[in-house]
């Protein structure tokens, strides 16, 4: 098979499945009833999702890894705005990049 081709099968197959889940999820969660637990724990299930992302890089060890995350804590800690740590974490890393 093609390479492009099997990118666009792969790149259709990943709308779809995301397509699924958004329609899919909606409609279960429908059957439930929403509680504030159940609440909090759906709030926090993204944040989840990109802590074990980012820990188990910095298992791995790399000092750019270790170091950007570090930085992104940083200023988590300082100013409570987690889209700006996150963005002054990946600064970080592409600074490292750069100039290695």
């Amino acid at each position: 098979m093609d390479a492009s081709l099997y990118g666009y099968l792969m790149i259709g197959l990943m709308g779809a499945v995301v397509y699924f889940t958004r329609v899919a999820g909606s409609e279960l969660m429908s059957l439930f009833e929403m509680t504030p637990r159940l609440e909090a724990v759906l709030k926090s299930m993204a944040s989840s999702v990109l802590v074990a992302i980012v820990i188990s890089e910095c298992a791995k060890g790399s000092f750019r890894t270790i170091v950007s995350v570090a930085v992104a804590m940083i200023v988590m800690f300082l100013l409570k705005r987690s889209l700006i740590a996150i963005s002054a974490g990946v600064i970080c890393a592409v600074l490292f990049s750069n100039f290695q």
